[in-house]
């Protein structure tokens, strides 16, 4: 059993299951711990309380994860549409009875198997080697207070993950449901496309004034200036530091010592003289890292007992770095935001008096950012606006006139060839090479993936009922040849076909056998708690 569970720990699924699971979940088992003695619980699972704080943790991780995603689309009204809030919820009942379950079917990840799953984590390794003090560093990094706590939600991940790698192993795929399978990913189609271009048609509509205001007043959205924000920022750089760092020869010989394993080829060790500069390189490394959290430590300190950014930088001895004021496409000139995305993100969805965070970015530097300005998008004048605006009224009646013309065409195509209507109506034409439903087969830039998929949804010889809408023009799809795939492509296929089916079946079953472990337990929700979150 702990070996399988060993290498269900590697699976791709596993993956995917620790991946979701910890954005949700890196904080599960802290509990009360911040907020005192005064705990409401948002759910409960047969009488076992999912409180409010463990609620915060994991929808704020979730909430933090669609703002990376979506940059400047984000928005909390945009969370309660997804209906994110229940999304997170559902996910810890989920996860809740999955430990159940597992744990009553007598699932266990000893400490040998947690011991390996962590130390073979690349994430926690330096060299090639376990670094216990990057694993500290790092798993703090996380919002966990000790290594104890993400062991502990670690070996819950890894009883859950074999607990859904047995149920979904256990679906049987059919020889009949391979070949289905591979029928619909192997067959091959040329299609026709016969485009009309609305670019086409814009030099004879004409647009007066009365036109252009109407249509600038119902799409003033569209029309907004470029939000624009100053920052102020701490910038805690491991490699500034390393500058002025050295390390002892006798701490260089000591890591040659403990790491001698790693510096062997073809069974024999590199003496020290070869590895010297790459071992120092690496202790002086590590030690510039260390001595970057523990200021970023000393400013965290600093910033909750002072009022503004500057002055906690002051106590502890930083520079402050002060950026223009700038939007979106000039930030990327900007020294710090220029050089880093997710910097770049925060400082566009903050807002000036929000509590300052210190981020530690991918490539080792701790940053904490305030925003000192922030001046909101506004609706531009028209006259300032007014050559944009014609533009946008004339592109948008071409392509009415072009989605009329098009579903014209199709209403009379019955019977004639992309050839016949090209020439007809002087329109152009593109022909496909054989291509596959995922695309392989022909890269052509014209090529779609929203026309391949119309094209395989239409018999031999046959127009799309519809128009397809792409950037050179509306698209009328026909199917020219389709060519099933061979017995030999199936034989050289079959295997991982039959593996992709078995996924697919027993990712159906799992969800099913969830919906059946619900329907057994006391789930309840308390909607007045979760609304106030």
């Amino acid at each position: 059993m702990l070996e399988v569970m060993r290498n269900q720990a590697q699976s791709w699924l596993a993956k995917v299951l620790l991946g979701g699971i910890a954005l949700s979940f890196g904080l599960w088992g802290i509990g009360d711990y911040f907020m005192g003695n005064h705990v409401s619980y948002v759910a409960e699972v047969d009488g076992t309380p999912i409180t409010d704080t463990q609620f915060n943790q994991a929808y704020e991780r979730q909430v933090n994860n669609y703002r990376s995603m979506l940059g400047k689309q984000f928005s909390k009204s945009m969370m309660e549409q997804l209906g994110i809030k229940d999304d997170t919820l559902q996910t810890m009942i989920n996860r809740q009875l999955m430990l159940d379950e597992a744990q009553r079917m007598g699932l266990v990840a000893s400490d040998a198997v947690l011991s390996a799953y962590v130390q073979s984590n690349p994430t926690f390794q330096e060299a090639g080697i376990f670094n216990p003090q990057r694993y500290h560093i790092l798993t703090r990094n996380m919002g966990f207070r000790t290594t104890r706590d993400y062991e502990n939600d670690t070996r819950a991940n890894l009883m859950i993950d074999a607990l859904q790698r047995a149920i979904i192993d256990s679906a049987h795929v059919s020889e009949q449901e391979i070949r289905a399978q591979f029928d619909r990913d192997f067959e091959q189609r040329t299609l026709a496309a016969v485009l009309i271009n609305p670019e086409d048609l814009t030099k004879n509509i004409k647009i007066d004034n009365v036109q252009a205001k109407a249509w600038y007043n119902a799409h003033t959205k569209n029309y907004q200036s470029k939000l624009n924000v100053s920052i102020q920022a701490v910038v805690i750089d491991p490699a500034a530091i390393a500058k002025d760092l050295q390390v002892d020869e006798a701490d260089i010989a000591a890591a040659y010592d403990e790491r001698k394993a790693s510096f062997t080829q073809d069974g024999k060790v590199q003496p020290l003289s070869e590895v010297h500069d790459t071992l120092m390189h690496s202790l002086i490394t590590a030690k510039a890292r260390d001595e970057a959290y523990n200021l970023s430590q000393d400013l965290d300190n600093a910033l909750g007992m002072e009022d503004t950014l500057e002055a906690a930088a002051k106590q502890v001895g930083l520079d402050i770095y002060n950026s223009d004021n700038v939007n979106s496409s000039s930030a990327l000139a900007d020294k710090l935001l220029g050089s880093d995305a997710a910097l770049r993100q925060k400082a566009f969805t903050s807002m000036p008096g929000d509590t300052v965070d210190i981020e530690e970015l991918d490539d080792g530097r701790f940053v904490a950012l305030s925003v000192m300005h922030r001046s909101e998008p506004a609706t531009e004048a028209f006259a300032d606006v007014a050559s944009r605006v014609y533009d946008d009224v004339r592109t948008d009646q071409a392509i009415q006139q072009a989605k009329i013309l098009a579903q014209g065409v199709l209403d009379k195509a019955a019977g004639q060839t992309p050839d016949e209507i090209a020439q007809a109506h002087g329109y152009a034409k593109f022909l496909s090479k054989s291509v596959r439903r995922n695309g392989v087969g022909d890269d052509s830039a014209w090529l779609t993936s929203t026309m391949i998929d119309a094209a395989f949804q239409t018999k031999l010889q046959q127009w799309n009922p519809r128009a397809i809408e792409t950037s050179r023009g509306l698209a009328l799809i026909y199917v020219s040849s389709i060519t099933k795939g061979d017995d030999k492509a199936f034989t050289e296929q079959k295997d991982n076909l039959s593996r992709q089916a078995q996924r697919a079946k027993g990712s159906v079953r799992f969800a099913r056998w969830m919906a059946t472990v619900r329907s057994r337990h006391d789930i309840e929700i308390h909607q007045n708690i979760l609304a106030k979150i």
